[in-house]
């Protein structure tokens, strides 16, 4: 299992998606018409093997609007994780009277999203792949759309009131045990090795997903473009879409 793509909500698509390109060094992505369903639209990324989408609400009322609204700006939204098979997973999810509130069968994708007031943190989405090197939500030949400067998602962050219990939940429905460090903080390992940490808020307390980290392919070009005045690049991070954003080996 592997943490396969995140998911931001922003009020602008055009002005999320320019930063976005100007970060990564990208000139191209893949606007899924199927979020239309739900009063959006989006773009995404790829990042390596990983991906970043940000979606956008056009139409008032929408799950995505009412966050926005409740976060007093751009957020996180989404952890979704690729498994190898999802029917064990779906299995827990019942076990646990989790509420699914999407799901999909086709014969390149099985998935679901889990309610995120049931599983705590985050809305979180659950998909199997088939062949699993593709990722259909990016759409076809996204390997010819990677960014230039990083690579795979390393690691996330999610921000919550009761971090152990809610690592717990999401550990259960994966199948994992949860890690504990010798400070208390308490992670979910991928099989890849990228990491989800579950931490209190911090000052502003704000919850869910609130960063993450990306492998770094090409480190003097990155580090051009943090120190370029484009982004507030503090040495260690840069906040943007309402998440704080690092980079492996900066």
């Amino acid at each position: 299992m592997r943490i396969r793509q995140l998911a931001f909500a922003a009020h602008d698509l055009a002005v999320a998606r320019y930063q976005l390109f100007a970060l990564l060094g990208l000139d191209a992505d893949f606007s899924d018409p199927g979020v239309a369903e739900f009063g959006l639209h989006n773009s995404v990324v790829a990042t390596g093997t990983s991906f970043l989408e940000i979606v956008s609400p056009f139409e008032e009322n929408t799950a995505v609007s009412r966050m926005l609204d409740r976060m007093h700006g751009d957020c996180g939204y989404m952890v979704l994780f690729q498994v190898d098979d999802l029917a064990p997973v779906n299995e827990r999810v019942e076990q646990l009277c989790l509420r699914k509130i999407w799901q999909v069968e086709r014969a390149e994708v099985k998935a679901f999203h889990v309610h995120p007031k049931d599983i705590g943190g985050a809305l979180v989405s659950f998909d199997e792949m088939i062949p699993a090197e593709e990722w259909v939500w990016a759409g076809s030949q996204w390997q010819d759309r990677k960014a230039q400067c990083t690579g795979d998602i390393t690691s996330c962050q999610i921000s919550v009131q009761q971090p152990q219990k809610v690592a717990e939940s999401w550990a259960h429905v994966l199948g994992i045990n949860p890690e504990i460090s010798r400070t208390g903080g308490v992670s979910l390992a991928m099989t890849d090795g990228a990491k989800v940490h579950f931490v209190a808020p911090g000052t502003d307390r704000r919850e869910g997903l609130t960063g993450f980290e990306l492998a770094v392919s090409d480190p003097e070009r990155m580090k051009t473009i943090l120190s370029s005045g484009t982004f507030s690049w503090d040495g260690e991070a840069i906040n943007l879409f309402g998440v704080r954003i690092s980079f492996a080996g900066l």
